[in-house]
């Protein structure tokens, strides 16, 4: 497997997966350095931890051909995973299913708005359709467990305009991350112009209370710290 990181930090390990089936032109991973491991080093890390939780995550796990194994493992030595995807690989998903504690799915923009899903990964026409169409049957697969949509929040994709085109796609969701657009410079290269934290934390703060409308809770991610809005 290819791992850009293997980490233990605050009671969670994290694996931080190699390679991507997009090219989104603010992602750090597909430019991070990557490093071969085998599933009995994960494994043997993972059993070494007390930790209970792992998060499977980085640039695209769903790619990894021994993603399967290495979940089952986990599983198998009592560890509580989640799993991070973009929604291109909707039959891994469903194979993960059982093993899984819950996913986190990420979405970039309004799934009926094709011309911004391009520009935010990098896809031709044709990819973005064919990648909106497995999304959505990621989301369905994915709500039979615990579900966190991740937004990344780039104003000119993600704003009171847009957020009310994405809740049908996500109000079945546990909770929604906001997470605010190179609030950490670990996370996003310079994008649109953007060098810093962006929108205003009020801003972001104002798209939660929308999201919270129709959903559970909105996490908050950005450089006003972290909170939680719940019903």
């Amino acid at each position: 497997m290819r791992l850009i990181n293997l980490s233990n930090n605050a009671g969670q390990i994290r694996v931080e997966f190699a390679g991507c089936n997009m090219r989104c032109p603010y992602c750090v991973h597909i430019k991070q350095p990557m490093t071969e491991y085998s599933i009995d080093d994960v494994l043997d890390f993972a059993k070494a931890s007390e930790s209970k939780e792992v998060y499977l995550g980085g640039a695209e796990p769903t790619l990894q051909k021994e993603l399967l194994p290495l979940i089952e493992g986990l599983h198998a030595s009592g560890k509580s995973i989640l799993l991070k995807s973009n929604g291109m690989k909707p039959e891994v998903l469903e194979s993960g299913l059982p093993f899984v504690k819950g996913f986190v799915i990420e979405i970039k923009a309004p799934l009926e708005d094709i011309p911004a899903i391009m520009e935010l990964t990098g896809l031709s026409e044709k990819r973005v359709l064919k990648y909106v169409s497995l999304l959505r049957e990621s989301l369905e697969i994915a709500k039979q467990k615990w579900m966190r949509v991740w937004i990344r929040v780039i104003p000119e994709f993600i704003n009171a305009e847009t957020i009310p085109k994405i809740i049908p796609d996500i109000e079945d969701a546990s909770e929604v991350m906001l997470y605010q657009f190179m609030s950490n410079p670990d996370f996003d290269l310079p994008f649109k112009g953007h060098e810093t934290a962006t929108p205003e934390w009020d801003e972001v703060r104002n798209l939660g209370e929308m999201l919270l409308e129709k959903v559970q809770k909105v996490r908050l991610v950005g450089d006003g710290g972290k909170l939680v809005l719940e019903k």
